[in-house]
């Protein structure tokens, strides 16, 4: 049976009632998402936020992912100063593509889990390289075809279709993660219904129910193995032997 996960909900948005709507939407987990501002202006706040957010999901019978997500332009030392600070604090760390700079240095850095396209941002062949070798995954958000002028609306259908060809095309369908990026409870929708949109850009159906299903669980799982230990990096996992004393 498939899990469903949003991955990518602000946490201001989580209230308790949020939550539950989550769940009758059919969805087994979310990402509780900090931005750069509440991190900047409120730091010990938002993370006690996290911590409500985890306990108030658990009622629920929700998987509450704690994420950062960097959503805004900022310099390359800013970012690692924040990565360095949060990446053991968070289970998944994400970044926008929002500029070439920011984007090139998110894909290459092993310490960033997820890159988000949104109508606009490039890939190139170095950054699919790097997200290939270090399995991350390739999110695209649902606001963007809900907001705006029905102009702005058809520009990312057609931003994303063309997205998705790409990554089928280097063999990066299973890395492709479809999120709400919900800005009220009033813009969630259920997972086949997201499925279904995301089937309208190129995707088989089935392939469309993996990037809000399996793919996102297969990266909050490797995410969680290497805040344990169990993969100290992407591609190594230490298995313990037993009976033998480890020799």
């Amino acid at each position: 049976m498939r899990r469903f996960f949003d991955l990518l909900i602000p946490i201001e948005v989580l209230s308790p009632q949020t939550l539950q709507t989550i769940r009758e939407l059919n969805f087994s987990g979310v990402g509780a998402s900090l931005g750069v501002r509440p991190l900047s202006t409120n730091l010990a706040g938002s993370l006690e936020n996290l911590k409500k957010a985890k306990s108030a999901g658990e009622a629920e019978g929700l998987d509450v992912v704690s994420r950062i997500m960097i959503d805004e332009v900022l310099s390359e030392g800013a970012l690692r100063a924040l990565l360095r600070k949060f990446r053991k604090r968070v289970e998944v760390f994400s970044v926008h593509a929002l500029d070439r700079r920011l984007t090139a240095l998110a894909c290459r850095d092993s310490r960033v889990d997820v890159i988000t396209l949104l109508p606009g941002s490039r890939l190139f062949k170095g950054d699919l390289v790097y997200i290939y070798e270090y399995s991350k995954g390739v999110e695209l958000l649902m606001a963007p075809v809900q907001v705006g002028s029905p102009l702005s609306r058809a520009k990312a259908l057609a931003y994303y279709s063309r997205t998705v060809e790409l990554l089928q095309r280097k063999g990066l369908a299973a890395s492709l993660i479809f999120s709400s990026g919900a800005a009220s409870s009033k813009a969630l929708r259920d997972p086949r219904s997201m499925a279904s949109l995301l089937s309208l850009m190129g995707l088989t159906y089935d392939a469309a129910l993996d990037a809000v299903s399996v793919n996102v669980e297969r990266l909050v799982a490797e995410c969680r193995d290497r805040l344990s230990g169990v993969v100290p990096v992407r591609g190594v996992r230490i298995v313990e032997r037993g009976g033998d004393g480890g020799r």
